[in-house]
């Protein structure tokens, strides 16, 4: 077998400080499988990927999910698009059959159609602009692969309760220097999670929390706090989030307490009856709730479109009026309102029979915040050009 000229060249020392981050340098942290991933350099042949993989304690990488499969795609998309990837499945001479090199069956798989096919004994994830599954070929083709092992000691926090508290190591006592603490709060789809910080005493811009709206590979980041802070609130846009704390070398704090809560929106509002009317935020002309997510869908009949126009909009700084093109937010939105969003005197028109607005608010400082949209079914030979944001 022949060994992999990349590998002679890694060199893996022991730290001189005992770390508690859950990778290797060079390797990838998914928080949510608990594991740490490696896009290989170069290309091998299927034998010596598996070498080389065992080699650096790890294994090809093997696909129990379609949940696990799509971080897995999102790696190969990244790092390897437009190839061939190996992944930890090839022909069992015993069983007859296609398993993983871990001897176990495989219980999810997503094989491109009419595969696996008589063409190879060892799989592959295709990845192109036409092709995305797995495929049956030589394995004595070179292809790009990805290895994968346990996080090191480290075990992600998993919150489901409707509300909790989330703190960092120890507290309120002092956390440790080079801290690595993950926790993933998950709820029902079309649900949000209110993160309501009580108190945040970490090293300035050294030891860090990090959100993000997504534990995979694409997670964008919400935001990062550091220092001190006193009732910082924020709102997740999707049911699901990730929060880690990092700590370095030297410098320590008393760490943060943080509360969460589920928000479930409120009943959706819908206007149908008429060819006109207003859509108002709850309670106008005086200020709504704190934390709350409001739908209101526009319904016109078909051949019409929506134009709406603004009567009144102050909101506070955490509030957000979204206006979409459809029947819901997974349209394109036509006009998103925040605090200090310019006045607004154009009508703002769908190019279909409906739109959609969604309305969340932050906590209400102000006993003055509403806002008002009037809405017209227009015919659709009267359409302008589409406002974009």
């Amino acid at each position: 077998m022949h060994i992999l000229l990349f590998y002679s060249i890694l060199i893996l020392l022991p730290s001189l400080v005992l770390s508690k981050t859950p990778c290797l340098p060079s390797w990838l942290h998914i928080a949510h499988l608990d594991s740490c991933f490696l896009s290989a350099p170069q290309p091998a042949e299927f034998s010596d990927a598996v070498d080389y993989c065992s080699r650096m304690n790890s294994s090809l990488v093997v696909i129990n999910s379609e949940e696990e499969a799509s971080i897995v795609r999102e790696f190969f998309a990244r790092e390897n698009p437009s190839f061939f990837n190996w992944i930890g499945m090839k022909w069992d001479e015993i069983e007859a059959e296609f398993r993983w090199i871990d001897g176990k069956k495989r219980d999810y798989s997503y094989f491109l159609p009419d595969e696996p096919g008589s063409s190879g004994e060892c799989i592959a994830w295709v990845l192109d602009e036409n092709l995305d599954g797995w495929q049956a070929i030589s394995c004595h083709y070179s292809q790009f692969f990805m290895c994968q092992k346990p996080a090191e000691g480290i075990i992600t926090t998993w919150h489901r309760d409707e509300e909790g508290v989330i703190t960092s190591p120890n507290y309120p006592n002092s956390y440790d220097n080079l801290e690595y603490d993950t926790h993933i709060i998950r709820s029902d789809p079309g649900t949000r999670i209110l993160m309501y910080f009580e108190n945040v005493e970490t090293e300035q811009n050294c030891d860090v929390i990090t959100v993000s709206d997504d534990y995979g590979i694409s997670g964008r980041t919400l935001f990062r706090l550091s220092g001190n802070y006193r009732n910082h609130s924020v709102i997740s846009n999707r049911n699901h989030l990730m929060i880690n704390f990092k700590s370095d070398e030297d410098g320590q704090g008393k760490g943060f307490l943080m509360r969460y809560r589920i928000l479930r929106p409120l009943p959706l509002k819908v206007f149908s009856s008429n060819s006109y009317g207003t859509v108002t935020s709850n309670n106008y002309p005086t200020s709504p709730d704190s934390f709350l997510i409001q739908y209101y869908l526009i319904q016109c009949p078909s051949e019409f479109h929506v134009a709406l126009s603004v009567k009144a909009m102050s909101l506070d700084k955490n509030d957000r009026v979204k206006v979409h093109n459809g029947a819901d937010d997974k349209t394109k939105k036509l006009k998103i309102f925040r605090q200090f969003s310019p006045q607004y005197s154009e009508p703002i028109k769908s190019t279909q029979n409906s739109m959609f607005i969604s309305y969340d608010t932050g906590e209400q400082f102000n006993s003055s915040n509403h806002w008002a949209l009037e809405y017209q079914c227009v015919p659709d030979g009267n359409l302008g050009d589409e406002i974009i944001i």
